[in-house]
């Protein structure tokens, strides 16, 4: 059974444990002399049933033990406390209840004890991964006041004794929900602290810190200059079915942004200017390493570049491969709105194939856009010839793609080579949000479709010149990417994994879903280890660390995790090693109930997001910065309009 199966099933099993046991308070009735042999036998029932649920689900949180602690830890130390606490009081209940005597305290303790248990539920729910010690408290004080109004109110003690229980639960709730809003306007955590650091790195102190603004590329940086400059503006974007939609967007008339296609060895300036977006803009080049002070985070490298303004870019052309560059401001709405474009930095000496396409997939107006535009698109490579695809997941949950027609390598994922792959026909690949695959084929005779799960209407279509482009219902290759099973990039190529050297870091990314405060708002937000941002503790690194990252996925939504400036290799998957070839990802899709073990060489300094891709998701809380000693930020997150998102 997996991880998510089993958190599900605990869940319930708590949840009717605790609702029978509850309903069971309920039916003992308040009898003046002993119960008739009905309402034994329905208390009994309803006890033994809830008894039996609760046993199911101490069981499996045994089970989730095993899994990692990050599954059952507030399960094991706060709710079976409460569960056993619930299940003593109940049973004590029960047996007086039985008897006939001391009927007041018999319901007192049989419902609360349920409370109890209700409690131990919502642990799992309220308190989080790691345990937090405030709202363990509240938890337990709340089912301890609710008991006392059930005593009131059953005893008919008064309306004062009930009032004073009732406000002293009011109180403890709004107070609650109080030092939560409280938590929440406390000063940020995003620089490091020196403070968090593990193994054998330790602080060195005394080092003169360093701003991000100091960590950029010089003026006169080697290179031939490849100057560039991108206005982001509202615009109407045609599509195939003649429907014009507003878009935003970095120039041009398709929905992405120009493709900049650089060459490797040379230095490149993007000059960036806001016409008219509101919101303001950035440019973060995604899965690109730049030096910090280029990375376009609003509120940690730079402040939103607003209406009128201008910013300019710098980096140098090193790294060869596939990339893309998107707004790092308010981007949960601006990506979605087409704040997003292509980067290609071509080697030295060219790519070696003849056709070379760069294909991001994004969804506007309720259209797949794959490059330029949605619907059919057809290009020619003549028989034999070697064609590359470039494709890229802009959008915010994961897609799968597929060749029909031809064999296939994955030459490349998130702009780094993978070896030794052979090629693979009837497979798709799964791309989280952000994520990047090339996928290199030899040209058949006959037409090759590029196709993803997003739409049958929107293909890219490569035929040698003369042949048809068939598509449709009697189309010669029918559609198949929901079909075929999808290729295990873990297990994918072959090559030694590369030596590291040992570990002098560690750090734990628990990701969940729990009710806090983001912004000062309320909400059901997305937390890293029980905490939003800007509030989750940075992990913090030295430059020449090796970092060990181990992300857990408790929830049931998919996270694509991306860190700033950094590729991180991966080392295993749910305790499965990676055997394939080394595979460098700069955003790893963690799927519910997954754990993933990784490795990140601390070598460019800086205080870099980390973040989970599904952009909404970011907004949400899911935000924290990888964050070295010594380096500071002098913006901030909320202010100038600053939404690093």
């Amino acid at each position: 059974m997996t991880t998510t199966a089993l958190l599900l099933l605990q869940s319930l099993a708590g949840i009717a444990g605790a609702g029978l046991w509850l309903a069971a308070g309920f039916s003992a009735g308040s009898p003046a002399a002993r119960p008739s042999r009905r309402e034994r036998m329905t208390v009994l029932a309803l006890a033994a049933g809830g008894t039996v649920a609760l046993a199911a689900a101490a069981a499996m949180t045994i089970v989730l033990a095993g899994h990692g602690w990050w599954f059952a830890g507030e399960k094991v130390t706060v709710g079976l406390p409460l569960t056993l606490v619930g299940l003593v009081a109940s049973g004590a209940g029960i047996v007086w209840w039985l008897r006939g005597g001391r009927v007041l305290l018999a319901r007192t303790l049989m419902l609360g004890g349920a409370y109890a248990m209700i409690a131990a539920v919502l642990a799992t729910w309220l308190v989080g991964y790691p345990p937090q010690p405030v709202a363990t408290a509240v938890l337990a004080a709340a089912a301890a006041l609710a008991t006392g109004l059930t005593w009131a109110l059953l005893g008919q003690r008064g309306r004062r004794v009930a009032a004073g229980f009732a406000g002293l639960l009011a109180v403890l709730l709004v107070g609650g929900a109080g030092w939560s809003w409280l938590s929440d306007t406390a000063a940020p955590t995003i620089a490091a602290s020196g403070l968090h650091l593990h193994g054998a790195s330790v602080p060195t102190g005394g080092a003169p810190a360093v701003p991000v603004t100091a960590l950029r590329t010089p003026d006169d940086a080697p290179g031939e200059l490849h100057a560039v400059e991108l206005t982001a503006a509202r615009h109407l974007v045609t599509l195939s079915s003649s429907e014009r939609v507003e878009a935003w967007g970095f120039g041009g008339d398709g929905v992405a942004g120009p493709e900049l296609r650089v060459t490797e060895g040379e230095l490149v300036e993007v000059s960036l200017v806001n016409r008219d977006i509101d919101d303001g803009v950035t440019l973060h080049w995604h899965g690109y390493d730049v030096p910090n002070g280029e990375d376009g985070v609003a509120g940690v490298t730079q402040d939103a570049v607003a209406p009128g303004e201008r910013f300019t870019y710098r980096f140098s052309a090193d790294e060869p491969g596939t990339y893309w560059y998107h707004t790092h401001q308010a981007a949960s709405e601006g990506v979605r709105r087409g704040l997003y474009g292509m980067l290609v930095v071509e080697p030295e000496g060219g790519v070696a194939e003849s056709l070379d396409l760069a294909l991001p997939v994004h969804r506007l107006g309720g259209e797949t856009v794959i490059g330029a535009t949605d619907g059919l698109q057809s290009f020619t490579a003549e028989e034999g010839e070697s064609v590359r695809l470039r494709v890229v997941n802009t959008e915010q949950t994961p897609i799968r793609v597929t060749l029909a027609g031809a064999p296939f390598r994955v030459a490349a994922v998130d702009g780094r080579d993978l070896a030794g792959g052979e090629a693979v026909e009837h497979r798709s690949v799964r791309l989280g949000a952000g994520a990047r695959a090339d996928l290199v084929f030899t040209m058949p005779a006959e037409a090759v479709r590029f196709e993803t799960d997003l739409s049958a209407a929107s293909v890219v279509v490569i035929a040698p010149p003369g042949v048809e482009t068939d598509t449709g219902e009697d189309a010669r290759l029918p559609r198949e990417v929901i079909e075929v099973p999808e290729l295990d990039l873990l297990a994918y190529g072959d090559g030694a994994r590369p030596e590291l050297g040992p570990f002098t870091a560690e750090a734990e990314l628990v990701l969940d879903r729990l009710p806090r405060f983001v912004g000062g708002a309320p909400g059901y937000a997305y937390a890293v280890n029980g905490a939003v941002f800007p509030h989750i503790a940075p992990i913090e690194v030295r430059e020449g660390d090796v970092v060990k990252i181990t992300i857990a996925n408790r929830g049931f939504d998919m996270h694509p995790m991306h860190v700033h400036g950094h590729h991180v290799l991966v080392l295993s998957r749910d305790g499965v090693a990676a055997t394939g070839a080394p595979l460098w990802l700069d955003t790893v899709d963690v799927r519910p109930g997954e754990v993933w073990e990784l490795a990140l060489v601390a070598d460019n300094p800086g205080i870099w997001m980390d973040h989970c891709h599904d952009l909404s998701h970011a907004a949400a809380g899911m935000m924290m910065t990888l964050a070295y000693e010594g380096v500071t930020t002098a913006f901030e997150h909320d202010a100038h309009g600053n939404r690093p998102e």
